[in-house]
Formats: C-alpha cells, sequence, structure tokens
C-alpha cells in the first residue's frame, strides 16, 4: 500500500491487507472473505496451505481486525507523515532481512569551452553500498475457546482489547523505530538508525543557532533560521516536515506575539514557503525539534507490503482449546546521508 489508511476488514482494501497466510481466504471477484455457510466461521488457510475454519465468525473476524488496524494507525504520527509525502519502498517479500541503498559521491564541476574540443577531465561517481536490516515488529494475545463460546451466547460482542492493545505496542514500535532507531537490532554490522539517532544527522541547540528556549516567543523565529540556514548549507533545501516536542508546539501555538498581528509562532513559521507542515510528537523529549527534507535520499519507509501496514495471523492450540493471534508488520526505516556524510535532517535540542 502507497498509504497507511484506517479501514473496516469487511471491506475490499482491508481483505487485501488481512488476506494473507494464515488470515482469511479471499474471494478474488468480490473481494470479501469466503466462511462456512453452515457454521458463520471464516475459512483461513494455513502456511502449509490447508484450508480450515477460523475459531472466528466473519462479524467477529471484522470487528476484531477494525479494531487492530485503527489501533495500530493511532501511534503513527511521523510514520503516516513521511508516507503521505510518498517516501516509502516496498520490499521484496518475507524473506528481505535487509534494505540497501548507495551513497553516491559528486563528480568534480563541467569543463567550459568555446570551441568545445579541447579534451575534458574525466571523472566516475564512488558508490557506497549501505545497508539497513528489516525486523518483524510482532506481538502476540490469545482467545480461549470457551469463553469465546461462551460470550456467543450471551449475545456479546467480542473482545477485541487484547488485539487493540497488541496492535497498539506494534505501531508504537514502528513510530519509535523511525525516531530513535534500534542498535540492537544488527545484521553483519548494519543497524538501524532514527531521526534522532542517525551519526550523520546535523544537530545543535536552539542557543547556539540564535534562538532559545520557545516560552520566549521571541526565540522561535531565530531558532528555526539557523536551522533551515545549516540544511541549507548542505544543500538541502526543502520541502521540509518539522516535528517538535509537545511542550514547544503548545508554545508555538498558543502564543501570540504583541506586534499587532495577532499571529502566533505557528502562524509565523508555516508561512517559511519551504517548510510544508509541523506537527507535535508526543515521541520527543521537551525541548527537542526534528526538521526532515522531505526527499527520498533523506529517509525511506521501507516495509514488506503483504504485512503492511499490519496483519493479523491465527493458529489454533493443539487440543483446539484456545486460538493465537499474532499481530505483525515487517518494516525498517531509512534514515540516509550522502557519500560525503551530510544529511537532510537536523535535530534540535534546547528549544
Amino acid at each position: 500500500m502507497s498509504e497507511l489508511q484506517i479501514v473496516s476488514a469487511s471491506s475490499g482494501e482491508a481483505a487485501k491487507i488481512l488476506g494473507n497466510g494464515a488470515r482469511p481466504i479471499i474471494n478474488e471477484k468480490t473481494g470479501q472473505p469466503l466462511f462456512d455457510q453452515r457454521t458463520g466461521q471464516l475459512q483461513i488457510m494455513t502456511s502449509r496451505g490447508l484450508v480450515v475454519n477460523s475459531a472466528l465468525r466473519k462479524d467477529e473476524w471484522e470487528e476484531l481486525d477494525r479494531a487492530i488496524v485503527q489501533a495500530a494507525v493511532a501511534p503513527l504520527n511521523m510514520t503516516q507523515r513521511m508516507i503521505a509525502a510518498g517516501l516509502t519502498r516496498p520490499l521484496g517479500g518475507l524473506g528481505t532481512l535487509i534494505a540497501q541503498y548507495n551513497q553516491i559521491s559528486e563528480m568534480t564541476q563541467a569543463n567550459v569551452s568555446l570551441s568545445g574540443n579541447a579534451s575534458g577531465q574525466k571523472d566516475r561517481v564512488d558508490y557506497d553500498l549501505v545497508g539497513v536490516p528489516v525486523p518483524v515488529i510482532f506481538k502476540e494475545f490469545e482467545l480461549n475457546q470457551r469463553y469465546l463460546e461462551a460470550s456467543r451466547r450471551l449475545g456479546d460482542s467480542i473482545d477485541t482489547a487484547n488485539g487493540a492493545a497488541a496492535a497498539r505496542v506494534v505501531g508504537e514500535k514502528v513510530e519509535d523505530l523511525l525516531i530513535n532507531g534500534d542498535a540492537s537490532v544488527n545484521l553483519n554490522g548494519n543497524t538501524i538508525h532514527g531521526l534522532t539517532s542517525h551519526p550523520d544527522r546535523n544537530t545543535n541547540t536552539a542557543t547556539a543557532l540564535g534562538g532559545g528556549d520557545f516560552a520566549t516567543i521571541s526565540n522561535i523565529m531565530p531558532t528555526f533560521s539557523g536551522i533551515l540556514s545549516e540544511l541549507k548549507a548542505d544543500n538541502y533545501r526543502g520541502p521540509y516536515g518539522v516535528f517538535v516536542a509537545d511542550t514547544q508546539y503548545d508554545q508555538m501555538a498558543f502564543n501570540v506575539y504583541s506586534d499587532g498581528s495577532g499571529q502566533s509562532a505557528l502562524n509565523r513559521v508555516l508561512q517559511i514557503p519551504s517548510i510544508q507542515f509541523i506537527d507535535s510528537s508526543a515521541w520527543l523529549d521537551a525541548g527537542e525539534i526534528v526538521v526532515v527534507n522531505l526527499s527520498r535520499d533523506v529517509v525511506e519507509l521501507a516495509y514488506v507490503q503483504q504485512y503492511w501496514p499490519i496483519t493479523n495471523l491465527e493458529w489454533t492450540s493443539g487440543d483446539g482449546m484456545q486460538s493465537n493471534f499474532k499481530v505483525m508488520t515487517v518494516f525498517a526505516p531509512m534514515v540516509k546521508s550522502d557519500y560525503s556524510g551530510r544529511s537532510g535532517v537536523f535535530h534540535c535540542t534546547g528549544a
């Protein structure tokens, strides 16, 4: 998928998202899940290709999947912005363990001649291959068959609390990886860097940039002016996306200039043509600002399409008394720098 959407599993789009592996079998003509006409239970296909009945009925699957997708999307503030900017890269499949990109050096300047006959300076670019491990992010939960039958007898709807909670922590980890990375995920020396942990990101304090604490409204514009100047010095000229810690976002939104304009600092910063958006982020510590040049040479989200944005696997215990579920996605943020170590990410602190 090119976009992250909140969808119901009864829709054709949700069916495509959830219709892989040990999940409902999808009728290709209608886009709807198949179910046993006698029992009302959905039919699923195991990893070995065996068609069996799910523990859940059609309406129960729809309710559970809807809760899972909605809960997973809720924490994905920064991730959704990257997706909306088109900064995604689908991977080949579940067997893709590492996503790679090339850092390419620049050539020397072009030759200039009136005749064009003179021999020019020959050159070639160098390549440096960089890899990012692609982890499986998942959380398991279970439903007891006896409790499920008891709730049906009472006419109660299925308890989706466990599924929603599992999906929420998966969504939180996706957002956390984009922001902070994870050095513990390591494949042949390659690890995951986030927007606030990439070694080549630009860093500085608000004071050093010419601004300071955002509690003083006059510090805000100079801070952003300093950030954009340093990004432009690295040849990253926008468009930019800005993420601000909650405290500083509120200071920008609610403090109004005393010059009679009636403008908040947020309004004024958004008037800078190269800034596309400013969002608050609960994942940033107080005083933190992250500015991202919205281009593929700065950041991409790599994912395996069958498991994106999230999917739900089901299997039954050996005695059939318990149904197990795994909410999962396969994803890695690719925060990049160029051959010379320049980055289109600025991480500011002390605002």
